[in-house]
């Protein structure tokens, strides 16, 4: 019966795990759907100078609308790392966009304007110079794990722009190792979701991936706290 009963709750624990991850993702995906149009249109015409069109467009879309429902994605998992809960799912996505949308739009400025500069260089660079092409892959790289921690640092602490984007650095460089398990989480998850199992880009890939980035974030917080905590106890 105890065996029953402790089945019966672990499943109930993973549907309640998969209903949460799906419905968050999904509401990230309706937030960002104009994009999401745009790209499949530029991708299907099957026109060279779309692609050019397409990067400009979507640079001056994502700081409204891909950063903020990024954040409130990550501030949802955020909720439920900490408190073991996200109710009720739709109210406190929408509760966090709207809490978070400035400072997100702002930040997706600056990094929208990184990453145009950084991909306008790459397609300069590609049949130029190998090794600032690879220069630029490393940046890149860089660059995305940047992302993924100003996203956590959004969505964690109450600071202006400045000292947001500060933190999100220090996250990125200050812990090798957790940049490098966010790399190659976020890899494998995006080479599954394109190239195995389809059905996670619309239901899993976002919450995912924002969900190791955060857990990730948050334990190099911890560990951060736990120190200033002995330090200040010598």
């Amino acid at each position: 019966m105890e065996n029953s009963t402790s089945l019966m709750g672990s499943l109930y624990s993973l549907c309640d795990w998969v209903m949460r991850f799906s419905i968050i993702n999904l509401l990230w995906v309706i937030f960002n759907l104009p994009i999401i149009i745009f790209a499949t249109l530029i991708f299907f015409s099957g026109q060279q100078e779309g692609y050019f069109v397409f990067v400009f467009i979507a640079a001056l879309m994502m700081p409204f609308l891909f950063f903020p429902a990024t954040t409130a994605m990550f501030a949802a998992i955020r909720q439920w790392v900490i408190q073991g809960t996200i109710s009720p799912l739709f109210k406190s996505y929408w509760k966090y966009y709207k809490e978070n949308y400035k400072k997100s739009m702002f930040g997706g400025f600056i990094i929208t304007a990184a990453w145009t500069v950084l991909i306008a260089d790459y397609y300069y660079f590609i049949d130029k110079n190998s090794f600032l092409l690879y220069m630029l892959i490393i940046i890149g790289v860089f660059l995305f794990v940047f992302s993924m921690n100003f996203f956590s640092v959004v969505s964690h602490y109450q600071l202006n722009l400045s000292a947001l984007l500060k933190n999100a650095l220090l996250a990125t460089i200050g812990n090798p190792i957790s940049t490098l398990l966010i790399l190659i989480g976020s890899c494998i998850i995006l080479y599954l979701s394109f190239y195995v199992l389809l059905f996670l880009l619309p239901l899993f890939t976002g919450t995912l991936i924002a969900y190791l980035s955060f857990k990730l974030f948050y334990r190099m917080y911890l560990k951060t706290i736990e120190k200033q905590r002995i330090h200040r106890s010598k």
